[in-house]
């Protein structure tokens, strides 16, 4: 009787370990996926502001 209840508790034991690593993949893509959106916004900010900036130095030019 022991032996099955040792039995069970390894199983149950290692299916925790392997929801526990499952877990932590899915935070890490979680992660990942969050910093390329970052990623994104910020470079398309970046080429907005660039672009606002450039047409407003063309019309400062044209207006001297």
């Amino acid at each position: 009787m022991y032996a099955l209840h040792e039995a069970l508790a390894r199983e149950h034991m290692r299916e925790r370990e392997q929801q526990a690593r499952r877990h932590a993949l899915a935070g890490e893509m979680a992660s990942a996926n969050r910093w390329r959106y970052l990623e994104r916004r910020a470079h398309a900010a970046y080429r907005r502001h660039a672009q606002r900036a450039h047409g407003a130095a063309q019309l400062s030019a044209v207006a001297e």
